[in-house]
């Protein structure tokens, strides 16, 4: 039961069933007291207010750090809403905590974002405090790996549109399947293994869509699928494809893999002899702005760091049947961490001598990867990044239609479990559909000579926003000119990321000088490496 009552100093107090979650004498004193412990004499740029009650911790922190941005999360209903409560807080029995925050929360934030509690709401409450908790550590993990990732791969995307772009002769358009259509994704887990016999035997009730990792092992077991998914920029995901590329089209964003073209039938063939692929769209000023200035229009899927979450976001918004994950297990089985044949046993394969052989060098391969045990299960592990895909799945907004078939130890709760009994009733009564895609080239797609003025005009666009934002950066406006202009900033991003959460930091300890100064040095690599990529591509193009 609630009871809301006067405090001795006046504002409103709080009980729950008796527990007192603010003090019965002076609420307002007793938050700023716990935000002096709970933050020390440290900055923040976000804090995240975990079951504050009334409010008077997200106020104590707008007293303190008024340049902080507050989200506020509350265990309770039930709990009444503070007079000024904002956008940014959330109550259960909304939409889901994990969408809440992803929706708030960026990469760039994770910079001096500090999370309290306080400590009633977890005492009063502590499911919701554990569940909460659960889904911010996922959220982070996230935002984390999105970073680290931009970090790496930032300039190699650029690169990547940019190649890809002017070595396409077109592009694909239409349907990737009936509308009713079930589809069977194959990722690379080793239970695809023991699913093999079984998707052989139903293959015609379903279209087969298929992520780069498993293609080897699906062409060693007869299987050619309708559909290659890819999104991964590196040259592993073209690696897998090299001598085991599926018939069938591809679809993918322009940041994916370069390479795609010198493999046999990467996608259809066109009446004129060409190839091409279905073009995602990745939300993003880079992959978008190619997009936009090409006059094509693309599926638009967003990124979740994983193929196999693209995979099942584009099934889900290109048929309303059943999606059904094979070998989605998101964890090893023993020392196996895909179905085999697999490029990456090739690699180890290779390299094992006598005395590091080759089940050796997959233990040390699993170990430095930081493989752990599921909770309550040490016969798998499941890699750093393997944990936060499977939290993102857990998470998934799949709308009931998305399954797993013969699932592994890793919990899933939003992804069914299929067994072959499963799969084969609901395969059954399903309404009989056209196998395969309906695509065909895009007439609108530009010629070559049209992609090289696209290029050059999108990155002299771009050098231009940033000796804009450079000539401020150096006058007055200093490190708040990359703030004041959204495409600056997301330029600068994608493709310094680390300097520009350096420069970020700066501002946020108050040395203006230093941010000034590092926001300059950020701007003036970002337009070198735009000058210099523009140069080399429109050559060798």
């Amino acid at each position: 039961m609630l009871e809301v009552f006067a405090s001795r100093a006046g504002p409103p107090s709080l009980k729950i069933d008796g527990r007192a979650y603010h003090s019965a004498f002076d609420p307002v004193r007793e938050a700023e007291r716990y935000l002096e412990t709970a933050l020390g004499a440290g900055d923040a740029s976000t804090v995240v207010v975990l079951g504050e009650g009334l409010g008077y911790i997200s106020r104590a922190v707008r007293d303190r750090l008024p340049a902080a941005r507050v989200i506020s999360i509350q265990y309770s209903r039930d709990l009444p809403a503070p007079p000024a409560e904002r956008a940014d807080t959330w109550r259960p029995g909304a939409e889901e905590v994990s969408d809440f925050l992803r929706a708030r929360l960026g990469e760039l934030d994770v910079e001096g974002l500090r999370v309290i509690e306080w400590p009633p709401g977890a005492r009063i409450f502590p499911e919701e405090s554990r569940r909460v908790q659960t889904s911010l550590q996922q959220v982070l993990r996230e935002l984390t790996g999105s970073f680290v990732t931009t970090v790496a791969a930032g300039k190699l995307w650029l690169r990547n549109c940019i190649a890809n772009f002017l070595a396409m002769d077109s592009a694909l358009q239409g349907d990737l399947c009936s509308r009713t259509r079930p589809i069977i994704i194959a990722a690379p887990g080793p239970s695809l293994e023991t699913a093999a016999p079984l998707l052989l035997e139903l293959r015609a009730k379903a279209d087969l869509w298929a992520l780069p990792s498993s293609a080897p092992f699906l062409k060693a077991a007869g299987l050619t699928p309708d559909l290659l998914v890819i999104t991964d920029p590196g040259y592993y995901a073209v690696t897998h494809l090299q001598f085991d590329a599926p018939q069938c089209p591809v679809a993918m964003p322009l940041s994916a893999a370069r390479g795609l073209w010198r493999l046999r039938r990467p996608g259809v063939t066109s009446p004129g002899g060409t190839f091409g692929p279905l073009l995602l769209s990745q939300p993003g000023l880079i992959e978008e702005t190619f997009l936009k200035q090409a006059g094509l229009q693309a599926p638009r899927i967003a990124p979740h760091g994983t193929v196999s979450a693209t995979a099942l976001n584009l099934a889900l918004a290109s048929t309303t049947g059943p999606v059904i994950f094979a070998g989605l297990d998101m964890c090893t089985r023993d020392l196996s961490s895909h179905a085999r044949p697999n490029a990456f046993e090739l690699f180890l394969l290779l390299k094992a001598t006598r005395v590091e052989p080759f089940h050796g060098l997959s233990y040390r391969r699993n170990a430095d990867q930081d493989a752990l045990p599921p909770e309550g299960n040490r016969a798998v592990r499941a890699s750093r990044a393997l944990r936060t895909y499977a939290g993102w799945f857990a998470t998934a907004s799949a709308d009931g239609r998305a399954y797993r078939l013969f699932p592994s130890a890793v919990d899933l709760p939003r992804l069914a479990g299929l067994d072959e009994k499963g799969v084969r009733r609901m395969l059954g009564e399903c309404t009989p559909s056209d196998p395969g895609n309906h695509l065909t080239p895009d007439p609108r797609f530009p010629s070559r000579e049209k992609r090289r003025r696209i290029v050059a005009g999108i990155l002299d666009g771009w050098v231009g926003i940033i000796s804009a934002g450079l000539e401020a950066a150096r006058g007055a406006e200093g490190f708040t000119a990359l703030g004041r202009r959204p495409s600056l900033l997301e330029l600068a991003y994608s493709l310094e990321a680390r300097l520009l959460l350096e420069t970020k930091r700066k501002a946020r300890l108050g040395d203006a000088s230093s941010a000034r100064d590092s926001a300059v040095i950020l701007l003036e690599t970002c337009k070198g490496f735009l000058e210099t990529v523009g140069a080399k591509a429109l050559h060798a193009a």
